[in-house]
């Protein structure tokens, strides 16, 4: 097997602790996965580096996608919405759900709990007790998802399917206050001499099932997406162009797009799809060039995916997905991003700080470690090298006293003006420091800088750590003085828990695969599977459904939305949808607005198998208060409200869709008799 991965050390066999790996620690049951599958093993291995940026960035995703819910939540996840928590605990979509909202009634309780699942994240993301955190937001996420399964869609679930497998992996040893806080213990730099050394970063690669377990949710994902489309519009290359008459989901660059370019464009986008789709699973599975197949395979999903998110409102499926190949970026991938990086970073600075000052040290110690790409040099006061130009040492050493002072060889900053080029230096805050060239905001933060500059002595001796010459009091305990080697006991839990983990992940795989047997039209077509009681009940209380076949078979030619007939007590008739009178006409993109929500929930509530639901959906339209675009004041007095169903007209035809269904949704006062 050819890898062009670097050499590894000892695997990470762990996959669950945040800290830093123990060689002595490593899991034997691990160590025996890598002696009897060592020709497997670039599908087990992971760079501690590349989780932590998924970490950073899937968490980002994860709290946009509780954020934009928020506008949704008197009506799909409160009891004055169109659905109640007490009908979806008495009568549940599936009774294999769980969701901690279900226990809260009023809006402003679900704002509470929205909150506490958006600080969850905050604390996931920025990676402070991570795995912690990661459990908290995975049921925060989860609960929200499964509040109200009439709005779900694939991102949902691939989000769901990322948050259990990566529960089992490190994601806290590389860019994360965990790490950080290991690495302040580990190392007690005193003065400018030592921040300047090179620091003992952890590269060494993390090795568990959990990594082959996201390697393989790909593969299926895309390789059924593959195999379903089967259609003779995915044939003769109209399967995009088809998908863009659905109004319910075509964005306005689709709608332009569909009327301005050649069908030959969408046939070469339709075939592509089928190309990056299909070769993706063999690029990822090539034991031979990995990192070159995995960037290829990247590559292209990227661009697939881009186009379907510009074209096309499917919620964050998108980008779910493409998160995960952050996962499998290899350590040369690392590297080039590192170089990129340190382009964009600039010219080296040395940053001179007050070297006597307690939490001034405790800064550039933290800065240190955020200088990933080495391009800051430390000194203190009374330096001993050259000073910038213009300065004698005196009065270069004057400033010092009272001010951090930045120099890149030819430039000085002083005050907040130093601060942002030292951030300006350290990756992920070059972007940040835009608010110091803004001139209100900037006299706002050179005030600032001044209160705490004149203090900053006062400030570590409160904190205990020193006012003339440096020392690590009280505050400094809590981080420096903690043990940094674990204890022979934890050493044990480590192992043990580390073998648990690595059967959890089996039994989820286990779990998971019954459902890919028993959900995908391609493997039922060849072999009758009964899955299991257990295997449907886990992954039904996860929301890890397998059924991948998005646009599959065929392109979808229908499509359809609500028409909301409703007579206010003023006399008015108007569809909420649009605010306007009702128009009885097949769904047209152009003359309503659709979000993803509630054009999930309009198209389901029409369907049979969710008309248990109707009469929530009723109670919520007689209610007073907010609905769509009524207002609180906006008394119901009569509503019909029918789908309207139809069937999209051929490409680049120019003819209108043609109606071909009413289904009655619901109905108020029902007629007599009914």
């Amino acid at each position: 097997m050819s890898d062009d991965v670097t050499s590894e050390a000892a695997p990470d066999a762990s996959a669950t602790p945040d800290a830093a790996p123990d060689a002595a620690s490593a899991s034997r049951g691990l160590a025996v996965l890598r002696q009897v599958g060592g020709a497997f093993s670039w599908l087990i291995k992971a760079d501690p580096r590349a989780l932590g940026l998924f970490r950073v960035a899937f968490g980002a995703l994860c709290l946009i996608d509780v954020l934009r819910r928020w506008e949704w939540i008197r009506t799909f996840y409160s009891n004055e919405g169109v659905l109640s928590n007490h009908f979806t605990l008495f009568k549940p979509h599936t009774w294999h759900t769980i969701s901690f909202l279900n226990a809260l009634s009023r809006p402003g309780e679900v704002q509470v709990f929205f909150v506490l699942a958006a600080i969850s994240l905050v604390f996931f993301i920025v990676g402070y007790r991570t795995k912690l955190f990661h459990v908290l937001s995975m049921v925060g996420v989860l609960s929200i998802h499964s509040r109200n399964v009439l709005l779900e869609n694939g991102g949902d679930v691939v989000m769901n399917l990322w948050w259990l497998w990566t529960l089992f992996l490190p994601l806290g040893r590389r860019f994360s206050v965990d790490a950080l806080l290991a690495s302040l213990r580990a190392r007690k730099e005193k003065g400018p001499a030592q921040l300047n050394l090179a620091l003992d970063r952890d590269h060494d690669l993390v090795w568990s099932l959990a990594v082959f377990a996201v390697i393989w949710q790909l593969c299926l994902i895309y390789f059924f997406n593959t195999a379903h489309k089967s259609g003779a519009a995915w044939h003769d290359g109209t399967a995009v162009a088809w998908t863009l008459e659905q109004d319910r989901v075509v964005r306005p660059i689709g709608l332009w797009a569909k009327a301005a370019l050649p069908l030959i464009v969408f046939k070469l986008m339709t075939w592509g799809t089928l190309v990056i789709e299909g070769g993706a699973v063999a690029l990822l599975l090539s034991p031979v060039w990995v990192t070159a197949c995995r960037r290829t395979a990247f590559l292209g999903l990227i661009a697939l995916h881009m186009g379907i998110f510009v074209l096309t409102d499917v919620g964050l499926f998108s980008w779910v997905m493409m998160v995960s190949y952050l996962i499998l970026l290899t350590p040369p991938d690392i590297a080039l991003l590192k170089r990129g990086l340190t382009w964009l970073a600039g010219e080296p600075i040395t940053a001179f700080y007050d070297s006597d000052c307690g939490v001034c040290l405790l800064a550039a110690r933290v800065g240190h470690r955020w200088d990933l790409l080495d391009r800051v040099t430390w000194g203190g006061r009374d330096p001993e090298g050259p000073v910038p130009e213009g300065y004698t040492r005196e009065a270069f050493e004057d400033l010092q006293t009272r001010t951090l002072v930045a120099w890149d060889g030819q430039r000085v900053w002083t005050r907040h003006h130093a601060v942002a080029r030292v951030a300006a230096a350290l990756p992920g805050l070059r972007l940040l420091t835009w608010v110091a060239r803004v001139p209100a905001l900037d006299q706002l933060l050179g005030l600032g800088y001044d209160a705490f500059a004149s203090r900053r002595h006062r400030v570590s001796a409160w904190l205990g750590m020193g006012v003339c010459g440096v020392n690590f009091g009280a505050f400094a305990q809590a981080i420096d003085d903690a043990p940094t080697e674990p204890s022979p006991a934890r050493r044990h839990l480590r192992r043990a828990g580390s073998v648990l983990a690595t059967a959890a992940v089996a039994f989820f795989m286990a779990a998971t695969m019954t459902q890919v047997l028993a959900e995908n039209t391609w493997v039922r077509k060849r072999h009758k599977f009964i899955q299991p009681a257990w295997g449907r009940n886990t992954v039904e209380y996860g929301r890890w459904f397998q059924g991948w076949s998005m646009f599959a078979p065929d392109a979808p030619k229908r499509d359809g939305c609500l028409v909301m007939d409703v007579e206010l007590a003023d006399g008015r008739r108007l569809d909420p949808q649009t605010m306007e009178e009702p128009v009885y006409a097949p769904c047209d993109r152009r003359r309503m607005a659709f979000d993803q929500f509630w054009g999930s929930y309009s198209m389901r509530i029409a369907m049979g198998r969710n008309q248990a639901y109707r009469n929530e959906f009723e109670a919520w339209l007689k209610r007073p208060g907010p609905r769509l675009g009524l207002t609180a004041q906006d008394r119901v007095r009569r509503f019909k409200i029918y789908y309207i169903g139809d069937t999209s007209p051929a490409p680049k035809s120019g003819d209108e869709p043609v109606e071909d269904e009413r289904i009655l949704v619901a109905e108020w006062p029902h007629p007599k008799g009914a």
